[in-house]
């Protein structure tokens, strides 16, 4: 592949781990927002970075342990929600911060990754 198309590539692959990023922020919103049933689906957006991830496991043999911490980061969050509610009767705050803060943990993971394997690819290019 020359350098233009894989250029071409990383580009495209940014923006569609731009677009994930930006679905599960609305998602989020919208859940926070209005708790309704229909929030709730769209809440699930970071479902996408499992897709992304395994769309990526092909393409990016080297990344794909590194993928698969940050899905691993991403089921861990979304255990907080699901267990804030019984954990809330033996503390105030319950756990729900922990889902704020480990799906925060996750996006930054799955950045730092795709960071490392652009440039990866740029030095190997040299």
């Amino acid at each position: 592949m020359c350098a233009r198309t894989q250029d071409m590539t990383n580009i495209l692959n940014s923006v569609s781990l731009c677009e994930c990023l930006a679905l599960i922020g609305v998602g989020s919103f919208l859940f926070q927002t209005f708790v309704q049933a229909w929030a709730g689906l769209a809440d699930v957006v970071p479902i996408l970075i499992l897709i992304y991830a395994d769309l990526l496991r092909d393409k990016l043999p080297d990344a794909a342990p590194w993928l698969t911490i940050g899905v691993c980061i991403l089921v861990t969050s979304t255990v907080a929600p699901w267990a804030d509610e019984s954990l809330r009767q033996m503390h105030p705050l319950g756990i729900h911060f922990l889902w704020h803060i480990l799906t925060a943990v996750m996006l930054a993971w799955m950045i730092g990754v795709y960071r490392r394997h652009v440039l990866a690819g740029r030095r190997a290019k040299r």
